[in-house]
């Protein structure tokens, strides 16, 4: 079997240069060939004559027309394509018009996809026909219908009677956010809380908090990303940036206070018991806003398609590294050109449904992408820098299942590696890899402009720098933040760096992303539990109605977090996806998937014990939960 030239692919796979100026991740220039660079170039020019004010009013209203009416084509084009799937052309490279060759979405994909259309829009129908104090009621009872069970936490609130303290603690653990919960490690963070100095549980026990943060048994949760202005929310919701404080006693974590705003009034389970019911929700908004946007969009989707992009680049398709890693980016440029449409484009969800404005929301993206470097994201790293290892946090599904996962891949990755390098030096003098290395790590500015989508030669200067196709001068900032390491970032030296950067690449495209994605229906689709905004502000007198969504909103939460999580595409570590070879990487392979095998007992297991104690589980982290690539 041939395979394309390097030349070819990186003709193919070039990145977009509009998103420089944001300093964001990496994306790729979603239009092949000359001829989608020139629907490119005619698409925004139209835009900026608009946004400039240099068409008269019946051509701008015109244009717009014609905007909205390609808009409402392409939609009208995936879903007929997705009707049709079983005329398999309509999956072929005949029929993608965007996307390097080989990665769009194939039939069996789209097929799963079409299933869940088909389920959701029997809810959205039933739902939709029902009086608003039952829809959602009736949302899931068609979903259940269609065999898909309805979210979690509507059965847990209807068995509390509405968001517990207990489950409020646990889902800093095993929600779909699990990485935001930190130990108190530093007394002097208490002066945050003003005078004081103590408060009790519902039990009656006075915890000092001086006492606790000394036993490592305090715990804050804050979200310092989300500081937006007045005019970085859309008119009627909020979101802010709230914090709260917990402990850990023997029964296991439990919140003491809230505070909404700076300064502002603390709240407690002690105290008027709407303010506190109140408080909570408001912590669920912002944390349903950081997971939406930075640990599910930003810290999974987008940080891993520069990757996705200098594989096929850089390396040859029989090289051990693109091997290895490449089924592990099956269909992620897919999905994350389709969110673009679902998620940030004018209109969409983060429009229709979030707190911040789209333009906020994406320069909250950018800043914490560029603020994280990529050792940050290592499953360990992240542990010590929170101060939430085993021995001060118990109890952390999260944790204990992602370790299991974590340390198989690492031992996985390690086999691998070492059939093809037997040292250091093997490393430093691969040129292939240290050309990965280089294009991931290395200042932009010391890199060809010709990376990036270039307008044809017959396309006037002028109008190339309107559209963004002509780059004056590189920045000096790396495609990913401090790869492999900061203190030599863009080389790759030694066999143990090697192994350690493509697991952290293999966890976070299997476990983490299916971690904080497949949990997103089960925790968010039951809104009273985490709206995706707030319809009050903290200081404005309102009843729990008046801070919830409206029926219309409630519908739109529901269907996106389910067609979010509603697609379970591939098992990791399948034969069918990494269709090696060669002998040795097969057994390498078939120990991984005993491995995982093993797993699978060990924490179904845990979910058993989990069930008695708590009344609901942990499956997101299950082997056989987790697709080999993040494709939803």
């Amino acid at each position: 079997m041939s395979h394309p030239s390097l030349q070819q692919q990186q003709g193919h796979y070039r990145y977009d240069p509009t998103q420089l100026q944001q300093a964001g991740p990496a994306r790729i220039f979603p239009h092949t060939g000359d001829d989608g660079t020139l629907r490119y170039i005619l698409s925004e020019l139209r835009a900026t004559l608009s946004d400039r004010g240099q068409l008269s009013e019946p051509w701008t209203q015109v244009l717009e027309q014609l905007e909205s009416g390609t808009r409402t084509l392409n939609e009208t084009w995936a879903q007929l394509t997705t009707l049709l799937v079983d005329l398999e052309i309509f999956q072929s490279g005949l029929f993608n018009f965007n996307l390097p060759p080989n990665e769009q979405f194939n039939v069996d994909f789209v097929r799963l996809r079409r299933s869940m259309g088909q389920a959701l829009t029997a809810a959205r129908k039933a739902a939709q026909t029902s009086a608003p104090e039952v829809q959602s009621h009736q949302f899931y009872q068609a979903l259940e219908k269609a065999d898909r069970p309805r979210p979690k936490m509507a059965e847990i609130h209807e068995r509390d009677g509405g968001l517990s303290d207990r489950v409020f603690a646990h889902q800093r653990l095993m929600g779909p956010n699990p990485m935001s919960l930190r130990r108190v490690m530093d007394r002097s963070e208490l002066h945050r809380w003003q005078a004081t100095r103590s408060c009790r549980l519902d039990n009656g026990e006075t915890i000092d908090l001086e006492q606790a943060a000394a036993q490592n048994r305090l715990f804050s949760l804050e979200y310092p990303f989300l500081q937006f202005a007045p005019a970085d929310l859309q008119v009627g919701r909020y979101v802010g940036s709230p914090r709260a404080l917990f402990y850990q006693n023997s029964a296991g974590l439990e919140p003491l206070l809230i505070q909404l705003e700076s300064g502002g009034k603390i709240a407690s389970p002690t105290g008027d018991a709407d303010d506190w019911m109140r408080s909570k929700l408001f912590v669920q908004v912002a944390d349903i806003t950081q997971h939406e946007l930075l640990t599910h969009l930003c810290f999974t989707h987008l940080a891993m398609e520069a990757f996705a992009i200098a594989t096929p680049r850089q390396l040859p398709a029989n090289h051990p590294f693109y091997r290895l890693l490449k089924p592990h980016f099956r269909f992620l440029l897919a999905i994350n050109t389709r969110g673009n449409a679902i998620l940030l484009g004018e209109g969409a969800a983060i429009d229709a449904l979030m707190a911040p404005t789209r333009a906020a929301s994406l320069a909250l993206m950018n800043r914490a992408y560029r603020e994280r470097t990529f050792s940050e994201y290592a499953y360990f790293t992240d542990l010590k820098d929170r101060g939430v290892e085993p021995e001060f946090l118990p109890d952390y599904p999260y944790r204990d299942d992602a370790r299991l996962l974590w340390e198989a891949i690492a031992q996985y990755v390690t086999t691998y590696l070492q059939r093809y390098y037997e040292d250091d030096r093997a490393i430093q003098q691969d040129a292939y890899l240290q050309n990965w290395a280089a294009e991931l790590g290395a200042p932009l500015n010391s890199r060809s402009k010709t990376e990036f989508a270039q307008a044809p030669s017959w396309v006037p200067p002028d109008l190339s720098s309107q559209v963004g196709l002509s780059i004056a001068q590189l920045p000096d900032f790396p495609r990913v933040p401090g790869f492999p390491t900061v203190e030599n970032p863009g080389e790759i030296t030694t066999l143990q760096q090697a192994i350690a950067v493509v697991t952290q690449v293999i966890f976070t495209c299997s476990a983490q992303h299916a971690a904080v994605n497949f949990s997103q229906f089960d925790y968010f689709g039951y809104t009273p539990n985490a709206p995706l905004a707030a319809y009050t502000q903290p200081d404005v007198p309102a009843t729990l109605k008046e801070l919830l969504p409206s029926p219309e909103q409630d519908l739109g939460q529901m269907e996106l977090t389910f067609a979010l999580s509603g697609v379970l595409y591939s098992h990791l570590g399948s034969n069918d996806m990494m269709r090696f070879t060669d002998g040795g990487d097969r057994q390498a392979l078939q120990q991984f998937q005993a491995d995982l095998q093993k797993i699978e007992g060990t924490i179904g297991d845990r979910n058993q014990q989990r069930f008695r104690d708590l009344g609901f589980d942990y499956p997101y982290l299950l082997p056989s939960r987790i697709p080999n690539s993040i494709n939803i």
